[in-house]
């Protein structure tokens, strides 16, 4: 009889939570990747953007062209901001996912750990009872050559 592990519902449920908890991390993952990206685009375009308002001024502009353009350049500097902060509560989520992900691939280690045990112990106790077994048909097959020694 093949072995049949006693808590089989329960290991299934923790790997069911440890994917979904990978699953998890994996989009949370690719959220901080995205802020990331967002962020060094928006720090990109605005040196990008103070590169072109240096050759403005050295070529000449108006009072109200440089309002404006440090009035874009506040608007750049909070969407950095914003995009900054944004990054480190995804990075400070990820931290506790890892966190999480990490106790439920644990539990479910400890599960299988425990099933492989107890696969190994009954397979000793079939191949005790298999050797007591061919251990007895030899006696029972030999056992006149047995008693007339």
């Amino acid at each position: 009889m093949p072995y049949r592990f006693p808590l089989q519902a329960v290991l299934s449920c923790r790997e069911s939570f440890e994917r979904r908890e990978r699953q998890r991390l994996q989009i949370i993952s690719r959220e901080v990747i995205k802020a990331q990206q967002q962020w060094e685009r928006a720090r990109v375009e605005r040196a990008n953007n103070l590169s072109a308002l240096q050759q403005k001024l050295r070529k000449g502009s108006t009072a109200g062209e440089l309002q404006f353009e440090l009035f874009c350049d506040h608007a750049r500097v909070r969407r950095i901001l914003a995009w900054h902060e944004r990054l480190s509560k995804l990075k400070e989520l990820q931290g506790r996912q890892i966190a999480i992900y990490r106790h439920t691939q644990q539990q479910r280690k400890i599960m299988e750990n425990l099933r492989d045990r107890q696969r190994a112990a009954y397979q000793l106790v079939q191949d005790r009872r298999t050797q007591q077994q061919m251990d007895d048909r030899y006696l029972i097959a030999n056992a006149g050559r047995f008693s007339r020694s």
